[in-house]
């Protein structure tokens, strides 16, 4: 089969390699779609010690496919919590013909796409997980205004999750024509100052000082954009103490926010197809990560 393997920093090749065989209670998919992500954009440039400790390695996790053994079409997370609550090991290989989704996934987060949703928007589950995943650690209450800091597909798919969950969404921020989308999901262009709760996505250093700028009195600051091990952050102790300021991290999802974002994903309640702005196939990707277009949001590889 056709897959794209990391052999280092913005090194993607397309090779020739063996299909995958499932062993017990692994499932074998079929891949019709595979999205890219910052992450993956990230990774390309630097690699990644935690998703690709290993080159040649396979690349890309979010997908939909065919269930191979069964005909229908899945959806998987890419990970699966284990007893400590970490997310335990990392699954890649979704820009390939056909990807295995090991047992400890398939039973905990791969689920069955609902009949109509495109494949296209399915794969997106695994991102959505992680914003709702956020936007609940947030802990945003109706009426709150809550600035998003960053308007690429994960600032946009937060400020959808905060007007859902009764928030006022503010997007700050990105460039014109990103911000042009705000509205579409739920979110107006603003500076964002004097925010009840401020939610970092850009995962910039300025972007998580911005964050504490942002925030009123009493406020939350949630950062989800990640930073690199050993970078530090300097928080004006006054406002955090006086302010009585909270401070929160955001990392992954669980299953119970996979399977909330594959139904909202189902709901319509938001145009998330406008977040893919370009197609590809297999061999056009390394040549996309490598000059990215300016427009880019996400886009949809096809094997």
């Amino acid at each position: 089969m056709k897959a794209l393997r990391f052999h280092g920093p913005g090194d993607l090749r397309l090779e020739d390699v063996l299909r995958p065989e499932p062993g017990p209670g692994d499932t074998l998919v079929q891949i019709e779609v595979a999205l890219t992500d910052g992450t993956d954009m990230k990774t390309f440039r630097r690699g990644h010690p935690l998703l690709l400790a290993e080159v040649p390695s396979p690349f890309g996790h979010e997908f939909c496919g065919v269930d191979v053994a069964t005909g229908r079409r899945v959806v998987a997370a890419n990970s699966a919590p284990e007893e400590d609550g970490s997310p335990g090991p990392l699954l890649n290989g979704a820009y390939a013909e056909f990807l295995v989704v090991p047992r400890a996934i398939a039973d905990a987060n791969l689920l069955p796409v609902p009949r109509g949703l495109a494949p296209e928007v399915a794969a997106m589950v695994e991102p959505l997980a992680c914003c709702l995943h956020g936007v609940e650690r947030a802990g945003v209450e109706a009426g709150q205004t809550v600035a998003v800091l960053g308007t690429g597909p994960i600032g946009l798919m937060l400020c959808a999750c905060v007007k859902d969950a009764g928030g006022r969404p503010v997007a700050v921020g990105g460039r014109p024509k990103r911000r042009e989308l705000a509205p579409a999901f739920g979110a107006d262009p603003g500076d964002g100052q004097g925010a009840d709760v401020v939610i970092e996505a850009t995962g910039s250093e300025s972007g998580w000082r911005d964050a504490l700028d942002l925030v009123s009195p009493r406020g939350t600051v949630v950062f989800f954009g990640g930073r690199e091990r050993g970078t530090e952050l300097a928080v004006d102790t006054y406002r955090l103490h006086y302010e009585e300021l909270t401070l929160r991290g955001a990392f992954h999802h669980t299953p119970r926010a996979v399977r909330a974002a594959l139904v909202f994903l189902a709901s319509g309640a938001f145009t998330w197809e406008r977040l893919i702005t370009h197609r590809v196939s297999l061999d056009e990707l390394p040549a996309l990560f490598a000059d990215p277009p300016r427009d880019l949001l996400k886009a949809a590889v096809y094997p």
